[in-house]
């Protein structure tokens, strides 16, 4: 694990002001100064091309900082003429430095560059206005040889554009996307309208019997989505743009021919991806986007994906991490090749870090943590050779074979892989291979006393398990180099890296030690409580697996990195849940209405549709009775012009109910002043005038009590939080109403959700473990003794179980928002045959979370 990031410390502050005086905003430079390896990657292009004094507008700085982790590879000549364009502002985007990096590194060495064809290949010279994109992209799609004909089509437009040779792949990108969807709006109208036709269209074409009238939920493939335990994985950042440009399999150059035929013998020409997650916490949002793009990269060209757990930290690692992992995983949809650990891999390990040694290319240091620190540039570049740096290869295998015995305290030595300090690159300057740890390991027990690094055993573990794309975060850009250098020092399988900018989301952190403080501190309920971003947190709040792959989707991949704003994920999962959630009537706030002119057992069937735009989902039977509830804020005392909904002697309509009804008098609380009671009459003689607002309601003989409605708001009141983000804890970030009522539908709604869940699921785990790679019963076993031998129950495996929730019952309340059942709900007709009517039991406690508002209720508390 690395250090903990302190930004006031003297050394990352005074990084940081070098940063911001360079034109780096605020936040933009901690982060940098966060990532060591990035950051001083950038100070090592500062110092080399003396910019100290320099300064820039903050797209420049960026453009620099840009070029500082992905030009590793350049020679200085190269990399100072980059600057030399970046400077003079030929070259503005971090998209142009990315195409005059890959430029000059298909330069022969020694050429002199050819400034045209650079200038060509960067889009020098290319300015193109908000104002000339809508006639030069109706030009572009014209010209396409399958021109689009429906929205489907903008995605893989989007892609042609920037992976293309048009200028407009230099054009601003949100600008781009902004222009083409007006020019399809024009083509195809709006987008929701085109969607609700092609359901349409889908649901009339589906050759189905006919089915009789509904009266309970209906089977339907919307419906089904919202309560689904298999998310569909969207294919197309797979398709287009960054994610589209990588190598085949055998591909990847290697130092000896021999590699890669054992390579492509192992692995029949298919794509092998791992997602490494180190067991030390819950994953977050983040990750995500990681999954979905380790996972679904090889789901969509038919190749296989291990599960890795990188647990080479014996102190940070706990039991129940590792099986949150592989529900988180999988509850996304994706489901695991293979479970590994790094810690198998251990003895292997060891015996290549020998061979290093014996090949002169690694070495025992004694120096302490600050004198190494030292020889290696203190973060400003300039590293030295360690006093221990030549001693002689036998000399070293013996301290590393005391080191192996537990002969040395913690940081008293460190193996340090001799590679290549004249590199611009801090990730070749003597990097650690294996540290003394003398904590037990979780898996391991007490039979090591020393552990590689995160840097030495990434690369190898993916050579072992013969990964064709090893696919990580750019901060991993400089890492490339030295993750080549150690494959080739030993003369083992190579794997390509790629990196992609990883997801940040605005308004909240996603640290797991600040994370943990708020748990420690009871200042949110636990690391599921909704308000955070944890994986587990957004499952319990109600949000869809498949919502959160639609929104990184929808995001796209590329290398630049960008902080996306709350309100464009909530509009993301709003507009998921849009599609596949039902409908039912619900009261926030209930009064009761009675219904002064009809009899006491007055009692009228009604129909009410799942969803107005998905008839397939079919309609769930309630009765309107004398007696209802509607929401306080459905009534006013007073009046007025640009109210429509229920006043003193003004009529409204109930949804879906035969007549309109008008109010004729009401009763307040003495103390309170609240109004506890609307008496109304049933317009259903004569001349009936059409409402001209319904309001909804639920029957009170048969409606549902919700025990807590919780409604969730940002977690802490500052943007970004502050360094003291305890005492910036919001006291309304939750508010909970208690005196709800649903109608009685929610049961049928619940059952059908929970029963359709259980089955996809086990249908689901039984294709995974069969498609699974065959096991053996002393693989990946825990050594005797350890704490995970002792803890078998905690050892990470597929169940049917962990796919299905209270959360996957979801609906849309009318006019309030989408919700979701919690998990400290209790409902007992979901326990009963699935041939039993489902109802209210004893002992039932409904608590409902809000997932996300509803876009039209931006004046109201919902």
């Amino acid at each position: 694990m690395p250090p903990k990031f302190d930004p006031k410390s003297p050394e990352n502050a005074s990084l940081i002001s070098l940063f911001q005086s360079l034109g780096l905003a605020e936040k933009s430079a901690t982060e940098l100064v966060r990532q060591p390896k990035s950051g001083v990657a950038f100070k090592s292009l500062i110092d080399e091309f003396q910019l100290t004094d320099k300064s820039y507008d903050e797209k420049t700085a960026s453009a620099l900082v840009k070029l500082s982790v992905s030009g590793g590879k350049l020679g200085p000549a190269e990399k100072g003429f980059i600057v030399k364009k970046i400077e003079s502002g030929d070259i503005k985007s971090t998209d142009q430095v990315a195409a005059a990096v890959k430029y000059t590194e298909g330069n022969p060495p020694g050429t002199p560059i050819n400034e045209d064809e650079f200038n060509k290949a960067c889009g020098v010279g290319i300015e193109i206005t908000a104002a000339q994109l809508p006639e030069l992209l109706k030009s572009y799609v014209s010209s396409l040889p399958s021109p689009p004909d429906n929205w489907a089509s903008l995605g893989a437009v989007l892609g042609g554009i920037r992976s293309g040779a048009s200028d407009l792949k230099w054009a601003n990108a949100g600008e781009v996307k902004s222009s083409l969807e007006t020019i399809f709006t024009e083509l195809f109208g709006t987008k929701e309208s085109a969607q609700a036709a092609a359901k349409a269209q889908a649901a009339a074409s589906a050759k189905s019997k006919p089915a009789p009238k509904p009266k309970a939920v209906e089977a339907s493939s919307s419906a089904e989505a919202s309560s689904s335990t298999t998310p569909v994985i969207p294919t197309n950042i797979f398709k287009e743009g960054f994610l589209s440009d990588f190598h085949k399999p055998g591909e990847n150059p290697q130092i000896n021919s021999k590699l890669k035929e054992q390579h492509l013998e192992f692995t029949k020409g298919m794509v092998y991806t791992r997602f490494p997650p180190e067991p030390n916490g819950y994953l977050h949002i983040g990750h995500v986007k990681a999954i979905m793009i380790d996972f679904g990269y090889a789901k969509f060209h038919g190749g296989r994906t291990y599960l890795r757990f990188d647990d080479t930290n014996p102190e940070a690692e706990e039991g129940r991490f590792f099986q949150s992992i592989l529900e988180t995983v999988r509850w996304l949809g994706f489901e695991p090749w293979k479970i590994t650990y790094s810690s198998d891999n251990f003895d292997q390990l060891y015996e290549w870090a020998v061979q290093l040694t014996r090949r002169g290319k690694a070495y025992v240091c004694t120096c302490s943590a600050e004198k190494m620190k030292e020889d290696r540039g203190m973060g400003k570049g300039h590293p030295v050779p360690c006093e221990h740096r030549e001693r002689p290869v036998e000399e070293s295998l013996r301290e590393f074979e005391r080191m192996k015995n537990g002969e040395y305290p913690e940081q008293g030595a460190a193996l340090r892989m001799k590679m290549d300090l004249t590199s611009g690159n801090p990730y070749m300057w003597d990097m650690v291979a294996y540290r003394v740890k003398l904590a037990p390991h979780h898996r391991t027990g007490d039979k090591w006393k020393i552990y590689p690094t995160y840097d030495f055993t990434h690369c190898l573990c993916d050579s072992i398990e013969n990964i064709s794309h090893s696919l990580c975060t750019v901060e991993f850009i400089p890492a490339r180099e030295s993750y080549e250098w150690l494959c080739d020092a030993l003369e083992v399988y190579k794997a390509r890296q790629y990196e992609f900018a990883r997801l940040n989301l605005q308004g909240t952190f996603l640290s797991k030690r600040k994370i943990a403080k708020l748990v420690t501190k009871k200042l949110v309920k636990d690391w599921d409580d909704p308000r955070l971003y944890t994986i587990i947190a957004l499952r319990r709040r109600g949000i869809p697996p498949g919502a959160l792959l639609s929104f990184v989707s929808e995001l796209g991949v590329t290398t630049s990195e960008s902080v996306t704003e709350i309100k464009r994920f909530e509009s993301s999962i709003r507009s998921y849940l849009e599609e596949s959630a039902p409908r039912l009537m619900m009261v926030l706030n209930p009064v009761k209405l009675i219904i002064e002119n009809v009899p006491d057992d007055y009692r009228v069937p009604v129909q009410v549709p799942l969803h107005p735009k998905v008839p397939s989902m079919g309609t769930v039977e309630t009765s309107f009775t004398k007696e209802v509830f509607i929401d306080a804020e459905d009534f006013r005392e007073v009046d007025s012009p640009d109210y429509f909904r229920l006043a003193p002697g003004k009529s409204v309509g109930l949804f879906k109910a035969p007549y309109p009804v008008t109010c004729t008098s009401y009763t307040k609380d003495p103390i309170t002043g609240q109004v506890t009671e609307i008496r109304c009459r049933l317009e259903d003689g004569g001349n009936v005038k059409k409402a001209k607002a319904y309001i909804q309601w639920v029957n009170v003989p048969e409606s549902i009590k919700v025990e807590e409605v919780r409604y969730f708001k940002p977690l802490f009141k500052t943007d970004p939080p502050p360094a003291d983000f305890e005492s910036d804890i919001d006291p309304n970030s939750l508010e909970v109403y208690k005196n709800a009522v649903i109608e009685p539908a929610f049961y049928e709604l619940a059952k059908k959700a929970i029963l359709d869940a259980r089955k996809e699921s086990e249908e689901r785990t039984k294709k995974a473990q069969a498609d699974s790679a065959p096991t053996n019963t002393n693989e990946h076993k825990p050594l005797e003794g350890s704490e995970a031998a002792k803890h078998m129950e905690d050892e990470p495996v597929a169940t049917a179980e962990q796919l299905v929730g209270m959360e996957n019952i979801r609906f849309q309340g009318m006019r309030l928002a989408y919700f979701a059942v919690d998990r400290e709900s209790k409902i007992g007709c979901l326990d009963e045959e699935a041939s039993i009517k489902p109802g209210k039991k004893e002992g039932d406690r409904i608590v409902l979370n809000r997932i996300v508002s509803l876009k039209e209720d931006s004046g109201k508390k919902a």
